[in-house]
């Protein structure tokens, strides 16, 4: 299914966040001319990088944005957003963890985060989006991209540098 305009801010950061997660999954990049570190302790740095600049703020505009048009709309998908709060917090935690201690056990540590990043992301475009699709109207998908555009131009606004 086609990716509704509304959402494909959301879809490029998933994007992003599936490159970084195989990173972490294999432990190196696919792609021959790729910057994707190969030690293990550079990852770390990498991945806790991208999560403060770009996924914190993923989560906050779906926690803002559409899981309560979710829930408002499809009370059945209650479940579903649950799931993915519960990733979101999960995340969270386990970023904090690699935060603290950057250095332990990364050989396991790092491909179990690539896999819940992978996980996640497959939850969201796979089962949430296409549902939003299919049961929101126009408008109402309209109306959350604005809100996402509108939300992204105010990041760009507050960034620094």
């Amino acid at each position: 299914m086609k990716r509704h305009p509304s959402l494909i801010p959301l879809s490029l950061d998933h994007h992003d966040a599936l490159v970084i997660a195989q990173g972490l999954i294999l432990g190196r990049s696919r792609a021959p001319r790729s910057k994707w570190p190969t030690d293990r302790r550079a990852q770390v740095d990498r991945v806790v990088d991208f999560f403060k600049r770009t996924l914190l703020a993923h989560f906050d505009t779906e926690d803002a944005y559409v899981f309560p048009v979710v829930m408002e709309r499809m009370p059945d998908r209650a479940a579903l957003i649950a799931e993915l709060r519960h990733d979101h917090e999960q995340l969270r935690n386990l970023i904090s963890d690699l935060e603290r201690t950057p250095a332990t056990d990364l050989d396991t540590r790092l491909p179990a985060l690539g896999r819940l990043v992978e996980a996640h992301i497959r939850k969201e475009e796979r089962v949430l989006f296409q549902a939003m699709q299919r049961e929101l109207d126009a408008a109402e998908l309209d109306h959350i991209g604005a809100k996402l555009t509108a939300r992204g131009r105010a990041r760009k606004n507050c960034r620094i540098g």
